[in-house]
């Protein structure tokens, strides 16, 4: 599996609801269209808080705590392959789809700020899963 991941700002004069709200209802919903079958994931994580300034179980607390950080969403794109990402460019490469995918960009993202992660993919788990079994049951 191939992983990347998106950091995403919200461009100036729009707030972080708006911001979300229409990359849910357009910006996503393109990518569905035009390459979500080439996706095996696709996940939007928006910032409800950051901490940082150490790390948390250091002895007396260190300096962790809130802090500013300036992106809105951490988008991943997880795909079978490396190759399947370069389909993907390949289709933002097109005069047409490509200049749709920049023109919705306009309506909420600061594109100046955006950073692509490429990731060496890794999940061992959590366990068991009876974890996620239970909160998928209501049961947390």
């Amino acid at each position: 599996m191939y992983k990347v991941m998106w950091l995403l700002k919200r461009k100036h004069g729009i707030t972080h609801e708006q911001f979300r709200d229409h990359y849910e209802s357009s910006h996503a919903v393109m990518a569905q269209k035009y390459f979500g079958d080439l996706l095996i994931e696709y996940k939007r994580n928006y910032k409800t808080e950051t901490w940082g300034g150490g790390v948390p179980t250091q002895p007396g607390g260190g300096t962790f705590g809130p802090c500013d950080w300036e992106y809105d969403c951490v988008a991943e794109w997880v795909m079978p392959s490396e190759e399947a990402f370069e389909k993907i460019n390949a289709i933002f490469a097109d005069p047409v789809i490509g200049k749709e995918f920049h023109d919705d960009e306009e309506n909420f993202l600061d594109r100046d700020s955006v950073m692509l992660i490429k990731c060496d993919l890794r999940d061992t788990g959590t366990g068991d899963g009876h974890a996620r079994r239970d909160m998928e049951a209501g049961n947390r």
